[in-house]
C-alpha cells in the first residue's frame, strides 16, 4: 500500500522517537562498524556529513573518526530558495541553530561539490535499494542533482522501508548505498 510522504514521513519520525535507547546504540554502533570498512570511506580526502537531531544516528563520532584520520568534514548550510552549500569544520568554526532548529556553521570556507569524496546522506527513511524519504525540504535532492560523488545513507532497522511504501517523485535522488545494522 502505498501512502503520501508526509504521512510516511510523520510515522517514521515518531518510530524513531519511541526508539528503545538500548536497541539505537546498539544498532548505531553496527552502523559505524559498517560504514569505517566501505572503501569510500576509506578513500575520502573530504566528506559531506550533516550535525544530526536527537531522532538521527548521532553523526557525533562519524566527524570525531574522520578529523582524527585527517579527513576534511564539511557540513550543510542552507541558502535561500531550498538550495544548501558545505563548509568545513574544526574546532573553531561557530555555530547557529536556524529555524528548522538545526545547527549550521556561521563562516567558513565553503568546498564545491566536485571536491565532496562521499556524502553521507540524510532521512527518514530508506529502501534497501536507496530510495530515500527526506525531510521535505527538497533540499539534498536539489543538491544530489548535480553531485557526482558517492554517497551513503545509514538506516536503523526501523527506517528500512518497502520499496512501495511511498510514491517516488520525477526530482527524487536515490542514494548508492544504503547501510543497515544487520547488512547491505
Amino acid at each position: 500500500m502505498t501512502y503520501t510522504k508526509k504521512e510516511m514521513r510523520k510515522a517514521y519520525i515518531a518510530r524513531l522517537q519511541q526508539l528503545d535507547l538500548n536497541t539505537r546504540v546498539r544498532e548505531e554502533r553496527r552502523l559505524v562498524s559498517r560504514l569505517y570498512d566501505q572503501p569510500e570511506w576509506v578513500s575520502a580526502k573530504t566528506m559531506a556529513i550533516t550535525l544530526s537531531q536527537s531522532f538521527e544516528v548521532d553523526t557525533a563520532p562519524l566527524i570525531l573518526h574522520a578529523r582524527y584520520k585527517g579527513q576534511t568534514v564539511v557540513v550543510p548550510r542552507t541558502l535561500p530558495h531550498r538550495q544548501m552549500e558545505f563548509v568545513v569544520i574544526d574546532e573553531d568554526t561557530t555555530f547557529e541553530e536556524t529555524s528548522f532548529g538545526v545547527l549550521e556553521p556561521m563562516d567558513g570556507t565553503v568546498i564545491p561539490a566536485e571536491e565532496i569524496d562521499l556524502m553521507v546522506v540524510p532521512g527518514v527513511a530508506f529502501t534497501t535499494t536507496g530510495k530515500r524519504l527526506g525531510f521535505g525540504g527538497g533540499y539534498y535532492d536539489r543538491y544530489l542533482a548535480n553531485y557526482q560523488g558517492a554517497t551513503i545513507s545509514l538506516a536503523l532497522n526501523t527506517q528500512v522501508a518497502a520499496e512501495d511504501e511511498w510514491e517516488a517523485d520525477p526530482f527524487d535522488i536515490t542514494v548508492n548505498k544504503v547501510l543497515t545494522p544487520s547488512g547491505d
